[in-house]
C-alpha cells in the first residue's frame, strides 16, 4: 500500500493506466485540454477507463463539460468558485497558498527544489483544512524526503512502441512510496 495519496497525470496510454492502477495509485488523470502535449479525446479516455480497475478517473479540463467518464476534475483555479457536483482539484501556485484557500482539494506544482523549501517554510496553519497535492514530476528523486506527507502527483510518458515501456525511473519512486 501507498504511504500516501497519489494522481498519475496525463495518462495517454494503456501501458501506463495499468502500471499506475496495479502500483495503487488513488487517480488516473487524463487530459482533454486541446493545446496540451497529453491531449486525449473523450472516447480514448474511456477505453483506456474501460480496461482498467481501482483508481478513480479525472479529465483535466478548461471547460466544465460534465460528462460520464469522469468521476472528478482537475480546474485552473479561476474555476474554484462554481458548485461541483464532482471532485475537483485546483491547479494553483505558492503565492495562492500564502494568501488563504478555502477548504478543498488543490495541486502545486513542484518547477525545482526551490518551490518546495518555499513551501516548507510556509506557516503550517495555511495548508490546514486543504488536501494539497505536489507536482513533483519536474522533482529529483533525491529530495522525496522534503515532501512531507502531501499527496503527490506523477505521470508516465511516451511508449518506445505500443505496449512496450521502461519504468526504471517510477520503479525507484515507487520503492519510496512502500516505505
Amino acid at each position: 500500500m501507498l504511504n500516501r495519496k497519489v494522481i498519475a497525470q496525463n495518462i495517454i496510454n494503456l501501458s501506463d493506466a495499468r502500471y499506475f492502477a496495479a502500483w495503487g495509485v488513488d487517480y488516473l488523470s487524463f487530459n482533454t485540454i486541446p493545446d496540451s502535449d497529453y491531449f486525449l479525446e473523450l472516447d480514448k479516455v474511456q477505453e483506456i477507463k474501460d480496461w482498467v480497475e481501482g483508481p478513480l478517473c479525472l479529465i483535466e479540463t478548461n471547460a466544465l463539460d460534465f460528462n460520464e467518464v469522469a468521476d472528478g476534475h482537475i480546474l485552473s483555479n479561476i474555476y474554484n468558485s462554481l458548485p461541483l457536483n464532482k471532485e475537483a482539484f485546483y491547479r494553483i501556485d505558492l503565492d495562492e497558498i500564502r494568501k488563504g484557500l478555502p477548504s478543498g482539494k488543490y495541486i502545486l506544482q513542484l518547477d525545482c527544489v526551490e518551490t518546495l523549501n518555499n513551501l516548507n517554510e510556509i506557516d503550517p496553519g495555511q495548508t490546514q483544512g486543504i488536501e494539497l497535492f505536489l507536482d513533483i514530476t519536474n522533482l529529483d528523486l533525491s529530495d522525496f524526503n522534503k515532501l512531507g506527507s502531501y499527496g503527490i502527483v506523477i505521470q508516465g510518458g511516451e511508449e518506445e512502441k505500443v505496449g512496450v515501456k521502461s519504468y526504471d525511473e517510477l520503479d525507484e519512486l515507487y520503492e519510496l512510496l512502500m516505505d
